[in-house]
């Protein structure tokens, strides 16, 4: 990337004069005499040298990085449950997707108080790294407590150290979080969000990952500046789609360009702050909090005590969810998360088979003759009611011992308790409508280790009777490129068992599951070039078709 002098070159009143390691020994000055003597009285606390001798044996031992993610997934379920009764805290998705699962990338919000990074944090559902300036590992227990997060330190004056630490956070498939602003906005400015500086945007196109932009909404009520006792109020926290610089080179794009990329962030992220939401496929702006239609049929809030009731039932069931998360995430940094889900997986497999037939029996053919005991495939069956994804991965484990990984639409994974059922079940979040390379990815990694994938080619569900909607080509593309075989199965009867749109299942009715030979009619085009789509959609209806031979609406052996 060529810069012009002047985009970097500083004043020699303006240079550094001293270094890191000289600041980090100043003392701080808050400006104020009240709050220079509470600083000066906390220095003396014993937790921060407490915490400073933890970190020494935790580094003797190399365990940082286990420890690390510990602290996290610890912090994820005590900071959500202290967000939700302080601050009412919610996260919202307006345009429906969720943030990201797989992979690194750089998180970018605005600021308008101290407690921001935990309010950002408690919105996603990965680890996230903040750069935070100096002051803040100088200032008592608030050290510890970044420190403990997985924070590191920006010298704005000597940067090169922190943007050093972004990239190798980054490598290893996290989320760094970044404020462009450089410091909080400020009630002088009304609240206006300040100038991005460019380095979120410059990382972003050198490492080749996404930004995600995010806004928070009152957090500036909840501890105002200058201010040391917080506040109830409501907070919400407002999660953009990802953006992708993809098309962009660090080693030539200008800086004009990069001036350009950020003011466009911080205009997405204003837009998500003032709810003006962005329809990605009409390319239109949508005011939904300015008597939109959308907004008029959307229920006015009210202070009832039922309100209070349902937000206390939603906040319970988000707290179970999330020590339930972060379990699994805790016994991953341990290597034990597979294990473990395996074995929870054995025992509901038992008990969803054993209750389904006595309340809904169902019946499984040819899965010994079919249904392999090792190895790679990709599964491909109809999909009649929501049921399936359930009763199906049970029957497979339970009858066959096979771990089945299904690719779920993303929605699955937002009601609490669900999110946690689908998660231990190996379910992974796909965007449907949308080219979500990332799940196709993790699907690609799942085949690597030698496992199944359970993919639903009509994308949706059926009206059921036999009547099949046409085939999307993910599956066969998938099983083209990684060479392995597409074994299918059919399901009949099971929009029965749960119709589309029910609120409960309807006992005493009956389902069959029976697998049929592997497709290998795709076999052809293994190790060659992947074939064009008419010949994607040949192979998918030849596939659909015997799906479709495998049902037994008709048969008297229903």
């Amino acid at each position: 990337m060529q810069l012009k002098e002047q985009d970097y070159k500083t004043s020699e009143e303006g240079r550094i004069v001293k270094t890191t390691e000289e600041k980090e020994q100043e003392e701080l000055d808050f400006g104020k005499r009240h709050q220079n003597a509470t600083y000066k009285f906390l220095k003396y606390n014993p937790i921060d040298p407490l915490n400073d001798l933890w970190r020494q044996a935790i580094e003797r031992l190399s365990l940082e990085d286990v420890e690390g993610k510990l602290q996290w997934w610890a912090a994820y379920v005590y900071i959500k449950f202290f967000a939700r009764l302080l601050w009412n805290f919610k996260a919202e998705y307006p345009q429906g997707n969720m943030f990201p699962e797989y992979g690194g990338g750089i998180l970018v919000g605005s600021h308008e108080s101290h407690l921001d990074p935990f309010f950002y944090g408690a919105a996603c559902h990965r680890r996230i790294r903040y750069m935070s300036k100096m002051d803040n590992f100088k200032t008592p227990l608030v050290k510890t407590l970044f420190t403990n997060l997985g924070a590191f330190k920006l010298d704005r004056e000597n940067p090169e150290l922190a943007w050093k630490m972004a990239k190798e956070i980054i490598e290893e498939g996290e989320w760094v979080g970044i404020f462009p602003e450089g410091t909080r906005s400020r009630e002088e400015t009304g609240w206006e969000i300040g100038e991005f500086k460019t380095g979120a945007v410059r990382l972003a196109i050198e490492m080749k990952v996404p930004i995600v932009p995010m806004a928070v909404i009152g957090s500036r009520n909840a501890l105002p500046k200058g201010k040391l006792v917080m506040k109830p109020t409501q907070v919400k926290v407002r999660v953009g789609d990802p953006i992708y610089y993809n098309d962009y080179d660090i080693n030539t794009i200008s800086y004009d360009e990069i001036k350009r990329l950020s003011a466009e962030l911080r205009q997405v992220v204003m837009d998500l702050r003032d709810y003006v939401i962005v329809d990605t496929r009409k390319q239109k702006k949508v005011e939904l909090s300015i008597g939109s239609p959308e907004d008029a049929q959307k229920p006015k809030e009210s202070s009832s005590p039922m309100r209070y009731l349902k937000d206390f039932g939603k906040g319970a069931l988000g707290f179970v969810d999330d020590l339930w998360y972060s379990l699994l995430k805790s016994l991953e940094a341990f290597g034990l998360r597979a294990k473990f889900q395996e074995t929870v997986h054995n025992f509901s497999g038992w008990l969803v088979c054993n209750w389904s037939n006595l309340m809904m029996p169902y019946k499984v053919i040819d899965f010994e003759k079919y249904i392999p005991d090792e190895g790679a495939a990709v599964v491909c069956t109809n999909h009649n009611s929501e049921w399936d994804v359930l009763i199906f991965a049970a029957s497979l484990i339970y009858h066959r011992k096979r771990v089945l990984y299904q690719m779920a639409k993303q929605s699955l994974f937002k009601p609490p308790l669900v999110n946690a059922w689908v998660r231990n079940h190996h379910a992974f979040p796909l965007k449907r409508g949308l080219h979500d390379v990332d799940s196709y990815n993790f699907a690609k990694d799942v085949l690597d280790k030698g496992d199944l994938v359970c993919m639903y080619p009509e994308g949706t569900t059926n009206a059921g009777g036999g009547e099949l909607l046409e085939g999307h080509t993910g599956a066969m593309r998938l099983a083209i490129e990684k060479q392995v075989p597409i074994l299918l199965v059919g399901i009949t009867g099971t929009e029965k068992t749960y119709p589309k749109h029910a609120k409960m299942l309807s006992f005493y009715r009956g389902q069959i599951m029976k697998a049929g030979p592997p497709f290998m009619e795709h076999k052809k085009h293994w190790g060659k070039p992947m074939p064009d789509y008419e010949e994607l959609k040949r192979l998918t209806a030849n596939m659909m078709a015997q799906i479709k031979d495998l049902l037994l609406y008709d048969s008297p052996d229903a």
